[in-house]
């Protein structure tokens, strides 16, 4: 190609697209924008899609970037699909509807050049809604929970993503440390990007955080918080996330981790009986709505859990009418968001 230095390739972008038509050229050109050019771009069409395809061969002039094609087998298969033809060093999960700054391999190829130890590097990202690309106000690791940014100095434990959020997917990873944990290949994949951090950190790799936020993470309309007829769904997400907690703190062994588990489990106990309590309010249970109050007082004796109980305890028919009110306004806005973009998924789900 005509103005294309031919420099070796460094970093490998892996990125499945499975119905991500609105979204796929925005993600690519977010890649072709990179203030390096040592990159390559795989984009697996994650379900034999034409139009997929026809996107990824409209930029042709460009061979840098190549096309997987196979049957939809998830975003996790789909991944994988693209590192087993990748030809770089270093591997970028990158999903179909999000995007990364143009600075991005310029900030984390920096660390990975002056360190040659360091295994990987992730970021904050700015989180943003479609229509428009609307940036919102708090990044990816303030809504994941991060209290205060992340210093690049120190190692991330495994204390440190027991205890707090999950880094961010989109990471440079060594392809020595890669292939070491087996990529993405995991087997509780509805928390696949925790579980593939937490391996990587158990076996013994060095993992660096950067506060900047140099990537794009979209966040779908309505996915705040969710209506009550998935609460079955998270519980057993949540399931899933505290059995690869619970693995990698036993893995590791050291006591930090082992009290962030022993936290974990408290704070997660507490919300769990608090969605339980609000199913059983939405069916009119008041009694069993009562008890899974007390349960999340007793895991943690919150403000919330206390009023929820006393309110159960002095007017419970009250209690009854006002939810299933508040519960209603709640899916009326959940209907209008996604009314504005019916799409509500991630594009690289199968």
């Amino acid at each position: 190609m005509k103005g294309l230095s031919l420099v070796p390739t460094v970093f490998s972008f892996l990125t499945p697209a499975y119905r991500a038509e609105d979204t796929l050229h925005r993600t690519i050109d977010s890649v072709r924008a990179q203030t390096r050019s040592d990159w390559e771009l795989v984009v697996t069409d994650n379900g034999m899609s034409d139009p997929i395809a026809d996107i990824v061969r409209s930029y042709s002039h460009d061979p840098r970037i190549r096309l997987v094609r196979q049957p939809n087998n998830g975003p996790d298969g789909g991944t994988m699909a693209s590192a087993a033809v990748a030809v770089g060093e270093v591997f970028v999960p990158l999903n179909s509807d999000d995007a990364v700054e143009p600075g991005y391999l310029d900030r984390v190829g920096a660390v990975l050049d002056a360190q040659p130890g360091v295994g990987a590097v992730t970021c904050d990202a700015w989180t943003f809604t479609d229509p428009g690309c609307r940036i919102l106000p708090r990044s990816y690791l303030q809504t994941a929970g991060a209290r205060v940014p992340p210093d690049p100095t120190r190692p991330l434990r495994v204390a440190d993503v027991v205890d707090g959020p999950c880094p961010f997917y989109g990471g440079a990873i060594r392809r020595e440390v890669w292939e070491a944990v087996d990529g993405l290949n995991s087997d509780s994949p509805a928390v696949g990007d925790l579980d593939f951090w937490l391996r990587v950190l158990v076996g013994g790799h060095d993992v660096r955080v950067l506060p900047d936020r140099l990537a794009r993470y979209r966040v779908e309309a309505g996915s705040v918080s969710r209506p009550v007829d998935d609460a079955e769904a998270s519980e057993a997400i949540e399931q899933q996330r505290y059995a690869v907690l619970r693995r990698a703190a036993l893995a590791d062994g050291d006591p930090e981790s082992l009290a962030a588990l022993t936290r974990f489990r408290r704070r997660e106990g507490y919300f769990q009986e608090i969605r339980r309590a609000r199913v059983a309010l939405d069916h009119g249970d008041v009694a069993g709505a009562r008890a899974h109050a007390r349960a999340a007082f007793a895991h943690r004796r919150t403000a919330r859990a206390g009023l929820i109980v006393t309110a159960l305890r002095v007017a419970p028919a009250a209690m009854a009418r006002v939810h299933p009110m508040k519960r209603r306004a709640e899916d009326a806005v959940r209907t209008t968001a996604r009314t504005l973009r019916p799409a509500a998924r991630r594009s690289g789900d199968g």
